[in-house]
């Protein structure tokens, strides 16, 4: 579809029309409500009202012939307006105003002077009604009529102005649509162009279409010598200035100007002076025209005064986009340029190598046989053999082979010959050996007219030494040797520098062809393998299944998304689910799941709840490539109900056989006391020791039943401490002195080194004294005489912390995971000199936990150990609540 053209009206007559009616229905309303006018003055306002928009508008009109009645209604909308005034009083009319309708409308239809002296007459012959009107009032309507027509100037001039400058605006709108299309033209011009100096004088001219420049200047730079030189200078009146063109300078000092000046664009610069035109209030820009290497081909300059700034401002936009075509048209006219040499020179080359042209084409056709040939095989030993036996049969060689590199030794290994016989004893060369060995480390064929004359070629046998041409070229795939190709004949220079061409050439097929047929091989024996694969994977998922549905404790398993994939007929029934309902759901949906899988510690790994009347232990571990990449999850889930059952029954026993045995055991001990004491009569020496030895043995199984008795309650939760607020050095104190003849009889030293000014803690006095007893006894007890003790006391911030050290016997490494299991004695030297029931140390972690603080221990055999354990100043646990602790072993 064709677009409208713009209109050139400076103003919509539409708006004119309508202001020329709103004045001339204001001016009908006042007379007829101000002035109580006839109705000779209403007619003719009436009549001004349509004529008057009817002139205004006409005025303004695009259309030729309807401007051309516009002088015809002006002088109608003048009459009317007068016929108004006179009517309505003459000079002293207040309806004076009717007369800027034909003024604004003179304004319009005729700019410039014509209208403005059409407005000063129509002024005028108002003027003419004051010199009419009667003598005493003359003076002051002329004082009206001058001030009125200072109005009506002022008016006028605002109307002129506005008028001029839409008039410019248009006349710069339409110079900037000519300099578009001019650019349009040199566009297409310079698209086609191939002259450099036509092309230079089409941008300048470009150029200077574009704008009202005083000089345009194209330059070429010439980067061998370092200096520009003036192509094409325009003038302001298109004329060419001759005396500019062909000017040189130095590029450098145009550069250190464009340094100095400042940046008006993408690569536009604006400099006071050029090397070659320096006019005192001129401004020039410069615009560098890069190639496609970015690199400095030539310069446009345009030069305006500086008052014309405004000029470059606009004009930068069309000016860099011509710098850019210009750019493009310089790269093009030297690129053809180059061609059209190139194109020259390959003619002549052409020309003069006919000859060679019919012998490639007789390569060529060689090596077309050869490459179908080898296209039809893709066994390794026919490829050589098919390349070989063609390209001796071209060549006319009668003995020749192929040798290849093994892959595992590196040396080069005859595959095949053309001949049984070869030319050495040898089938084989170390590389870097012989002529093959060069060629191969070369990567370059080799001619040797005269084996006898070539140090390269190895005797080893008579046949060897006698003279023959040899022609050898390597087999390369891409910078990959293969292999070389040996061709040898009995003449003596038979071999050229063509039949080396033809030999590479046909190497290079042969070592394609090689390379895929080796590529078959090994895409088969890989088929294979991955068959083979693919089954032992198959069997081990159908194994791995069946031993997943077989296995008594549940197992799910997840993707790396977390998406539950696995789920066994274990798990569905000890969880209550179903593999249908779960399978694509998170994983840590289940219970007993870590809600971070990636993040999750050791504790929410290992976990234990209650499913119904199932008591369930879940253990989750994150699967990983060996790579450590995240491939999914496994969570076991163990039915421990029985366990727990059979646990709880054990404790039950334990405490209810330990209560009714304490009973018995503390009579005996009394009555054995009183024994001793003589309250039953005499006691005789030989007597005295076996009771004391059942003395002994009484206190001991007291001892053991309290110990169970304690742990029975503590794993029942039955336990309560009595806290107060104790003086931890004192509390410890107390043991140590009631320990102190333990420390005396085994000759063991004892050292303290407490903290001064210690906090108390809120502990239970009687608890924490047996855990310091057990710490501290067997500190005694499992260090050789002549050993020590240390104990510590210090602040360990938010808690206190007791650390016993002793110089004993030491833990064993695979012993230190079970120390705090019931019943569970290490092996050492001191075991059965101690004795002792085991739980000790277990009691004393689960008083610890109670308290809310933490044991753990270090410990190397024969060096002795250090326990620590610590109490917290703030108690934030409920009595009786275990809080599990973790053990620390070094």
């Amino acid at each position: 579809m064709g677009q409208r053209a713009p209109s050139s009206a400076v103003i919509d007559p539409r708006w004119v029309g309508l202001g020329f009616a709103v004045l001339s229905a204001a001016l009908v309303v006042y007379a007829g409500s101000r002035l109580s006018a006839g109705l000779g003055v209403i007619a003719a306002l009436l009549a001004l009202m349509l004529v008057g928009p009817a002139a205004g508008v006409v005025g303004v009109a695009d259309d030729a012939r309807a401007r051309r009645i516009a002088p015809a209604l002006l002088v109608l909308s003048v009459a009317l307006a007068f016929l108004a005034i006179v009517q309505s009083g003459g000079a002293a009319s207040a309806l004076w105003v009717a007369l800027l309708i034909p003024i604004c409308a003179a304004l319009l239809a005729m700019p410039g002077l014509p209208g403005a002296g059409v407005a000063a007459a129509i002024w005028l012959a108002y003027g003419g009604l004051v010199l009419i009107s009667p003598q005493a009032r003359r003076l002051d309507l002329a004082a009206d009529w001058l001030l009125h027509g200072a109005e009506i100037g002022l008016i006028a001039l605002l109307i002129e102005r506005t008028l001029s400058a839409q008039r410019d605006l248009r006349d710069r709108a339409l110079t900037r649509e000519q300099a578009l299309r001019s650019f349009l033209q040199a566009s297409n011009r310079l698209r086609i162009s191939t002259s450099l100096q036509r092309t230079m004088e089409d941008v300048a001219g470009a150029v200077q279409r574009s704008g009202d420049f005083d000089c345009v200047t194209l330059s070429l730079v010439d980067w061998s010598q370092g200096f520009a030189k003036v192509s094409v200078a325009i003038g302001a009146s298109g004329r060419r200035l001759g005396a500019v063109e062909g000017l040189v300078f130095a590029y450098s000092d145009l550069e250190s100007r464009l340094e100095r000046g400042r940046p008006a664009g993408a690569q536009a610069v604006e400099v006071e002076t050029l090397p070659f035109r320096s006019l005192a209030g001129e401004l020039h820009l410069v615009l560098p025209l890069h190639t496609q290497l970015d690199e400095v081909r030539g310069v446009i300059s345009v030069s305006v005064a500086q008052a014309q700034r405004a000029v470059l401002d606009e004009s930068l936009p069309l000016l860099e986009l011509l710098a850019n075509q210009a750019a493009a048209a310089i790269d093009n006219a030297d690129l053809y340029a180059t061609m059209e040499h190139r194109v020259q020179q390959s003619t002549a080359d052409l020309e003069s190598s006919a000859g060679d042209l019919r012998k490639a084409r007789d390569r060529a056709e060689v090596l077309y046989h050869i490459a179908r040939a080898l296209s039809v095989t893709l066994d390794e030993r026919q490829v050589l053999e098919q390349t070989l036996n063609l390209i001796a049969q071209h060549i006319g060689a009668p003995r020749g082979g192929i040798m290849l590199v093994e892959p595992n030794s590196g040396r080069l290994v005859y595959r095949t010959t053309l001949e049984r016989q070869k030319s050495s004893q040898v089938g084989w060369l170390d590389r870097g050996q012989g002529l093959a060995g060069w060629v191969l480390a070369n990567r370059e064929p080799a001619i040797v007219p005269d084996t006898t004359k070539d140090p390269r070629w190895q005797v080893r046998s008579s046949y060897d030494a006698q003279s023959r041409a040899v022609l050898a070229v390597p087999i390369l795939l891409e910078s990959e040797a293969l292999g070389v190709l040996i061709l040898i004949h009995d003449s003596v220079g038979h071999f050229t520098a063509e039949h080396a061409q033809l030999a590479t050439a046909a190497a290079g097929q042969a070592a394609a062809a090689l390379s895929k047929a080796q590529l078959y091989r090994y895409v088969s024996e890989q088929s294979e393998h991955l068959g083979v694969v693919a089954q032992q994977r198959e069997e081990e998922a159908s194994k791995l299944m069946a031993m997943l549905r077989s296995i008594g404790d549940g197992v799910v398993v997840s993707d790396r998304l977390g998406l539950i994939r696995i789920i066994n007929a274990a798990a569905e029934e000890i969880l209550g689910i179903t593999d249908d309902a779960f399978v694509g759901r998170s994983i840590a949906e289940l219970p007993g799941v870590p809600e971070r899988l990636n993040a999750a510690d050791a504790e929410s790994r290992l976990q234990k709840f209650s499913v119904g009347e199932r008591t369930v232990r879940s253990h989750y571990a994150a699967v990983v490539s060996s790579r450590g990449e995240p491939l999914g999850g496994v969570v076991i889930y163990h039915d421990i109900t029985r366990e727990e059952i059979a646990d709880r029954l054990k404790t039950e026993l334990v405490a209810t056989a330990s209560h009714e045995l304490r009973t018995p055991m503390t009579s005996i001990r009394g009555f054995v006391d009183m024994l001793m004491l003589g309250t039953f009569g005499e006691v005789t020496p030989a007597q005295r020791e076996p009771l004391r030895v059942i003395k002994n043995n009484v206190v001991r199984l007291v001892q053991l039943i309290d110990e169970l008795l304690d742990i029975s309650r503590v794993e029942a939760g039955e336990v309560r401490l009595r806290r107060e607020d104790l003086n931890l050095a004192e509390v410890l104190n107390d043991v140590i002195a009631v320990l102190h003849s333990q420390f005396r009889e085994r000759e063991i030293s004892l050292s303290l080194e407490f903290q001064d000014q210690l906090p108390l803690v809120s502990a239970d006095r009687q608890r924490v004294e047996q855990i310091a007893v057990n710490l501290i006894g067997n500190a005694c007890k499992y260090t050789p005489k002549g050993g020590s003790v240390w104990i510590g006391l210090r602040n360990g911030g938010g808690a206190l912390r007791v650390d016993v050290r002793d110089t004993g016997v030491g833990i064993a490494e695979e012993a230190k995971q079970h120390i705090f299991t019931p019943f569970y004695r290490a092996d050492n030297p001191l075991r059965d000199e101690v004795g002792g029931t085991g739980l000790g140390l277990s009691i004393t972690r689960r008083l610890v936990e109670l308290h809310g603080g933490r044991i753990w221990f270090e410990s190397f055999v024969n060096q002795g150990s250090t326990f620590s354990f610590t109490l917290p100043l703030q108690p934030s646990i409920v009595d009786g609540e275990v809080v599990p602790s973790r053990v620390h072993t070094l």
